[in-house]
């Protein structure tokens, strides 16, 4: 009985000596697991730095517009006689649209005309009757104002004629008519009735930059358009033009900035107030040594470093020194050589 019971003793420390080596096993591996130091096979990825061409990118959000836009509009009031085109009529450059009445213009121009000429007769009366004698203050006064009473005549007459020539609304570019206020002939109008001509060959693209992201743009810069109601096709493109001022009425500061779009429009495919996207390389790297940002870490200083798989089972902290960076990934400058065993931790 005693052999049994020493027997069973010895069982039970030997269980209890096993089971907390077991325990400090696990705990050591444990600590290794959690030390970054050392590759965990199941958790940490590895990645080869690779060569390859690496690009900074800035994507807009916009839509198409013209830069030839025509808003028609007579000089002056009067009744609309003819219109000779309709919304969605294509119209050629000094093309007449539409033409107001001129019969009362006509005989407004006749009434300046006879203003003028009875102006003309006083003046030459008043001439007459001065012209022999000393000319006083008062009668320079008198001739002065035959003078501007003549002149004025002719301005008005010269009005009047304006007027008429001014009654039929011609349009400056050629383009595709998309509003008239006004379209029926026989009502009377007023200078805000307008006529809108857009060309559609003028389209471009336009977006709005932060102000933080100007100093980084040019105009000439590339940059490649994608419209969305053509996501299948995309347009080499660049800046034409980056504005001055900032757009109103927008809660940040932002500019208005336009991408050219080079497309035949005949067809009228791309119309005002379509969206899309414009993307502006703003930097590119060929035969760059490049990483996945995901590999990339930060000490508490904030200086960057990478994990470099050294063996089977250690890594080594690695300080780099960084270039261009996509969405994606970085260059590395300084501190590692192509094909060197990156490791991605798990955090």
């Amino acid at each position: 009985m005693k052999f049994i019971s020493k027997f069973k003793n010895k069982l039970i420390i030997g269980i209890i000596i096993l089971v907390i080596a077991l325990i400090s096993y696990s705990r050591i591996q444990s600590n290794k697991a959690k030390d970054p130091s050392f590759f965990n096979s199941k958790e940490d990825t590895i990645v080869k730095v690779e060569t390859k061409t690496i690009k900074s990118d800035l994507t807009l959000a916009g839509s198409v517009s013209a830069s030839e836009i025509a808003s028609l509009r007579f000089q002056n009031p009067g009744k609309l006689v003819w219109v000779g085109v309709k919304v969605g009529d294509r119209v050629k450059k000094w093309q007449s649209i539409a033409s107001l009445d001129k019969e009362q213009l006509r005989k407004s121009l006749q009434t300046q005309y006879n203003n003028y000429k009875t102006n003309l007769s006083q003046f030459w009366d008043t001439q007459d009757s001065y012209k022999d004698i000393i000319v006083t203050d008062t009668i320079q006064r008198i001739l002065d104002r035959t003078q501007n009473s003549l002149d004025n005549a002719v301005i008005n007459y010269e009005i009047s004629d304006m007027a008429i020539k001014e009654s039929s609304l011609v349009s400056p570019i050629a383009g595709v008519v998309v509003s008239i206020d006004n379209p029926i002939a026989g009502a009377n109008i007023t200078p805000t009735s307008t006529f809108t001509i857009i060309n559609p060959e003028s389209v471009y693209f336009k977006s709005e930059i932060d102000q933080e992201e100007v100093p980084n743009i040019s105009v000439g810069q590339v940059a490649t358009v994608r419209v969305d109601a053509f996501p299948d096709i995309s347009f080499d493109s660049e800046i034409t033009y980056i504005s001055f001022v900032p757009v109103a009425g927008q809660s940040s500061t932002v500019y208005e900035i336009r991408f050219k779009l080079p497309v035949e429009n005949k067809d009228l495919n791309y119309r005002l107030g379509m969206n899309g996207d414009a993307q502006i390389t703003l930097q590119q790297q060929d035969e760059a040594l490049v990483i996945p940002l995901d590999a990339l870490n930060s000490d508490e200083n904030g200086k960057n470093f990478v994990w470099v798989k050294t063996d089977d089972k250690n890594l080594t902290k690695t300080y780099v020194t960084l270039g261009v960076e996509s969405d994606t990934e970085i260059q590395i400058l300084e501190g590692l050589k192509s094909n060197d065993s990156v490791v991605i931790k798990k955090i």
